[in-house]
């Protein structure tokens, strides 16, 4: 067993000693570990550049097509927020005819914003209620078939309030809900489709 007292000299360094080792002695001869210095962030290898400059175009075109997206659904958000707005409205038995008059007028002014004003504008009635059924893509026909909720819709605005069907009412603003969050616009004329 070796003791840390008597370190192991070579014969030829052993003349040179003095004779009593002073440890601390020894200890004050030896250098400062020399630390390699850090290493640099650049120049990196080109393949980094090269990733880097991919994940930063990747990342400008999410952001792109996100915001885009966010911007198209304005007129949704805002769709949504006067649906409940007259939702709250018709709450108030002052209120509520005139709020659920309002309602096609909503419908229409969205489709508005969704579609070509020469495909939508003109039309009423049951070309109407189809087109509203074709946006929504239900095969059910909500909007056109003789059981679907929506289909009084137009009525809404002009019928007299005594014949109006409140009991309908519900049903057919959760209808109107769904169109609005849900509904896709497809051209006729072959091309793509705006995204309502």
């Amino acid at each position: 067993m070796q003791t840390l007292d008597a370190p192991r000299l070579l014969p030829h360094e052993a003349a040179d000693m003095p004779a009593t080792i002073n440890a601390q002695a020894v200890l004050d001869q030896l250098h400062p570990l020399q630390v390699p210095p850090v290493p640099a962030w650049s120049p990196q290898a080109p393949g980094w550049m090269v990733l880097a400059a991919v994940a930063l175009t990747a990342l400008a075109v999410l952001a792109w097509r996100t915001f885009r997206r966010w911007r198209a659904g304005r007129h949704r958000r805002a769709a949504l927020a006067e649906l409940q707005r007259l939702r709250s409205s018709m709450r108030d038995p002052a209120l509520r005819l005139a709020a659920a008059r309002q309602i096609p007028a909503l419908v229409r002014r969205l489709a508005l914003a969704h579609a070509p004003r020469a495909e939508v504008a003109a039309l009423h009635g049951a070309d109407w209620h189809a087109w509203l059924d074709r946006s929504l893509g239900d095969p059910a026909q909500p909007f056109s078939s003789g059981v679907g909720w929506g289909q009084g819709l137009g009525d809404w605005a002009y019928r007299p309030a005594e014949t109006l069907p409140w009991e309908r009412l519900e049903p057919s603003l959760d209808l109107v809900e769904r169109w609005i969050r849900t509904h896709r616009v497809e051209h006729d004329a072959g091309g793509p489709g705006r995204r309502g």
